[in-house]
């Protein structure tokens, strides 16, 4: 299986490592966590689990600008905009979507694709094929949910979004693969 983009790029700099028995992306220590397991955590507190997934992507990303400063390729006063961020990381806005997809792919969540974002409004609606949380949940509980399933990645989306909008979003999953959706789909506002 070929590397995605964003590996590639994190290799290259020295900021994605596998060895002796550690993941290391972007000075960060990382675990892998079969589906399952994520979603026994997440069947625990859902309103907690989200909060905290909202948190911590919202830490990473902040991480990872902060780190890319070092590579001088952000420069200050880069909380301003989709727009801005990606003229200072040297990339159309088209770009910096694509680099933030990529990261979002790299968590193992499911293929991110943003359908409309609207930075005035601070909105976004977001795509997420095979969801592994709800493609988890529907291999558990053989059959499928009568409500969305997943918390976890409406966390780490709303971190993501609240740090691409410079402002706190929540995020709500609005089509669920778990119900029989062909697709999850998020609202960000």
């Amino acid at each position: 299986m070929p590397l995605s983009p964003i590996l590639k790029k994190l290799l290259f700099v020295r900021q994605f490592d596998i060895d002796q028995g550690r993941i290391n992306l972007l000075g960060e220590r990382e675990i892998m966590l079969n589906a399952s397991a994520v979603l026994e955590l997440q069947e625990i507190d859902e309103t907690k689990l989200y909060d905290l997934a909202k948190k911590s992507s919202f830490k990473s990303l902040i991480d990872f600008v902060e780190h890319a400063k070092v590579y001088d390729k952000i420069r200050d006063n880069f909380i301003v905009n989709i727009a801005k961020l990606g003229k200072k990381i040297g990339e159309t806005d088209a770009g910096t979507i694509k680099t933030l997809q990529e990261i979002f792919n790299v968590y193992g969540l499911g293929e991110m694709s943003i359908q409309e974002i609207n930075n005035s409004e601070k909105e976004a609606l977001i795509a997420i094929k095979s969801s592994t949380v709800a493609e988890e949940w529907v291999k558990k509980h053989k059959g499928s949910s009568k409500t969305p399933v997943c918390t976890i990645t409406s966390g780490i989306i709303a971190g993501m979004f609240s740090y691409i909008f410079s402002k706190e979003v929540d995020c709500v999953e609005a089509k669920c693969q778990a119900k029989g959706a062909s697709f999850c789909l998020f609202k960000v506002a």
